[in-house]
């Protein structure tokens, strides 16, 4: 299932309305909308913590399930881990049908590379 999905799904299961969750989570109900659509996504990793709380699941939870390859470690990724896979995963669909800013596309690459080094804790990012 995915983002925008399990996230209408886990709306209508609380019984409110767009209005009253995007109120709660501090948005404007059209970003809100955009989200349950899939037609925009959370641009920061802590709203999708945000909406995962308000929800009362994990992040993990929240996201789909990243594709991993036969060869893959079994070892379960972090929250973090899971943003930046499905932001990755996002990215594809955009750049095969759709233009970024140079703007855009530095504020996107901003944004993998922090949720990258947050899902690699142990790693000291280059100065």
């Amino acid at each position: 299932m995915e983002f925008h999905e399990r996230l209408l799904m886990l709306r209508r299961k609380k019984g409110v309305t767009q209005q009253e969750a995007a109120d709660a989570l501090g948005i404007s109900r059209p970003t809100y909308g955009g989200y349950e659509s899939g037609k925009r996504h959370p641009q920061r990793n802590a709203m999708y913590q945000k909406i995962a709380d308000y929800f009362g699941i994990s992040v993990d939870e929240l996201l789909p399930a990243p594709k991993e390859p036969a060869a893959a470690s079994a070892a379960k990724p972090s929250g973090h881990a899971v943003i930046a896979h499905h932001l990755a995963g996002e990215l594809a669909g955009l750049f095969a049908g759709g233009q970024l800013s140079d703007q855009d596309k530095e504020a996107v690459m901003r944004s993998l590379e922090r949720a990258y080094w947050l899902s690699h804790p142990d790693e000291k990012p280059p100065q």
